[in-house]
């Protein structure tokens, strides 16, 4: 993309509202991965014997024969990462951290990004005002605001 060259406005706020979401995409990936990472390897199903005595019945694998437990996991999370809200959320990830890249003070360079990330979330609390962002002025700020939001939309695919 061109230094003149902008994205429409209804790429742009498209993009921010795949920023706003990313929170709960977060919440997702890590619920799935905690789901995946906590399965058995085996089917199995709590029960009672004649006595009354509780017994773990094991079943049968579809597939039949032994199972890897290890690499059905590792395929399960290649699969999760195969998923378009996980592509998102990486390429909003990805997208943040480039955010004041030619800055060379790395908490400059951490505070614009937080600002950036927080004035997306709510920009009526998060207005320029209220962000602490050292050496950067409004203009700058909502320019690399405007740029971080071109970014994150031709990495997911929007323009």
């Amino acid at each position: 993309m061109g230094k003149n060259k902008r994205l429409p406005n209804d790429t742009v706020l498209a993009a921010l509202q795949l920023v706003r979401g990313q929170d709960r995409r977060k919440a997702e990936y890590k619920e799935k991965v905690r789901e995946i990472i906590s399965r058995t390897g085996a089917s199995f199903v709590d029960t009672q014997n004649r006595a009354g005595q509780p017994v773990r019945v094991y079943m049968p694998h579809a597939k039949g024969g032994t199972s890897n437990t290890t690499a059905d996991k590792a395929e399960a999370i290649d699969q999760l990462e195969q998923q378009r809200d996980v592509q998102i959320m990486r390429a909003i990830d990805a997208a943040t951290e480039a955010i004041g890249a030619d800055i060379q003070d790395t908490d400059t360079r951490r505070a614009l990004q937080k600002a950036v990330a927080l004035n997306c979330t709510d920009s009526r609390i998060w207005v320029y005002e209220r962000l602490e962002v050292p050496g950067i002025s409004r203009r700058e700020f909502y320019r690399r605001r405007r740029r971080y939001l071109e970014d994150v939309a031709v990495r997911v695919g929007l323009g």
